[in-house]
């Protein structure tokens, strides 16, 4: 059954026209102000009635969004999930399981999208206009490489490349699904991509955890590609590092590597 908004009057739907002009989707009340020549006090106070009326959501606090006029339940209908971020979070980048499904290093399906950005997060899991979030903050040279640009209805959206999703996950397993998945994307990446972009992206990041995972899992997965193994293990640093910080404490420490293995890992199909 389609639910259509709220009546609003003749004037109202003037006014939001009006904020809406140009193809604008979020509207702050600093926009609103500026569109109509009121105060911001006074547009405030509007989208929140619009939004009450089912005309517009809200977002977050100061953040609306207009919903369009064909939804067939308004109080339901909701932007794209990455669209959302990167207005939200700007600037940011999809990285994780949500940018190993992007470039299709696993089939696995997560309802959460994994961003991180260069902007204040105060909480790392959020929840806006129904979808779920995993939100890290990083340093704003952190988003100077290895990203890949998309757009999706004239929004920009920018992708950790297949070498950095792979790196990101192996530095912060968590965003990957733990490391048992992350094997599994790190697999999938390897059976098409170059390895060496791998070590290139991994001296970038500056985590020497990030090769002792690497080499660890390429030479435990039966991974035919001793450079990989020989160069990963040039770079493992001092100190013993879990396989996987999220996994269970405790784990057999395998001193090759530097690693405490905490968590099994084995390719699917293995016997």
């Amino acid at each position: 059954m389609v639910v259509h908004p709220a009546g609003i009057s003749g004037r109202s739907r003037t006014e939001l026209a009006k904020v809406l002009a140009g193809g604008r989707r979020f509207i702050a009340p600093i926009d609103a102000a500026a569109a109509l020549g009121v105060d911001a006090d006074t547009a405030a106070k509007k989208l929140a009635w619009w939004a009450t009326e089912g005309w517009v959501r809200r977002v977050q606090r100061g953040l609306y969004i207009g919903v369009p006029v064909d939804a067939a339940n308004p109080a339901a209908w909701s932007e794209d999930a990455l669209v959302v971020a990167a207005e939200v979070w700007a600037p940011c980048y999809f990285t994780g399981w949500t940018a190993a499904s992007h470039w299709a290093l696993t089939e696995q399906v997560f309802r959460t999208t994994v961003l991180k950005t260069s902007a204040r997060v105060r909480a790392s899991t959020v929840r806006l206009l129904d979808h779920d979030y995993l939100v890290h903050h990083v340093p704003e040279d952190a988003l100077a490489w290895g990203l890949k640009t998309e757009w999706r209805d004239e929004v920009r959206l920018r992708f950790a490349d297949p070498a950095r999703t792979v790196i990101d996950i192996l530095d912060t397993p968590v965003i990957g699904g733990g490391i048992r998945h992350g094997a599994e994307v790190l697999s999938a990446y390897l059976d098409d991509h170059d390895p060496s972009l791998l070590l290139e992206h991994g001296d970038r990041l500056r985590n020497g955890a990030v090769f002792k995972r690497l080499g660890y899992l390429v030479e435990t997965l039966g991974i035919d590609n001793p450079a990989l193994i020989s160069a990963c293990h040039e770079r493992v640093s001092s100190g013993v590092s879990a396989l996987d910080p999220n996994g269970p404490p405790g784990g057999r420490q395998v001193m090759r590597w530097r690693l405490r293995v905490n968590v099994g890992v084995v390719r699917e199909g293995a016997s």
